[in-house]
């Protein structure tokens, strides 16, 4: 899969994540965070994305998750005061979305159309 990444501006992470989550496809998501005082770790794995936003006032990327089956159950990672964000995305449907936040931890999320 030939990737094309781009780093997204300040400026375009709302509108970016909001044109994202309004025209969201049926997506897979995985969440890993790796960071020197947290290690590296699996959020989610292969959950539904319900979808990201970007919250100007409070700082903080939001990546709404819901479980397979229709379960009830559902999960917000936060990444407060994000730094950087890195978006690669294939011709395939894959996606993934690089955010550094201000304490240098990493949130990588993968995305995939669900099967």
């Amino acid at each position: 899969m030939a990737l094309e990444t781009q780093e997204l501006a300040r400026g375009d992470w709302k509108p970016y994540f909001d044109d994202f989550s309004r025209d969201l496809d049926r997506l897979t998501a995985s969440v890993e965070v790796a960071g020197r005082d947290v290690g590296a770790q699996i959020e989610a794995d292969r959950l539904i994305l319900t979808g990201i936003t970007y919250d100007d006032r409070d700082d903080v990327v939001v990546i709404g998750l819901d479980a397979k089956g229709g379960l009830t159950e559902e999960l917000e990672h936060m990444v407060y005061k994000p730094q950087k964000i890195f978006v690669a995305s294939g011709d395939d449907g894959r996606t993934a979305i690089d955010i550094e936040d201000g304490e240098g931890n990493q949130t990588l999320v993968r995305l995939e159309p669900a099967t």
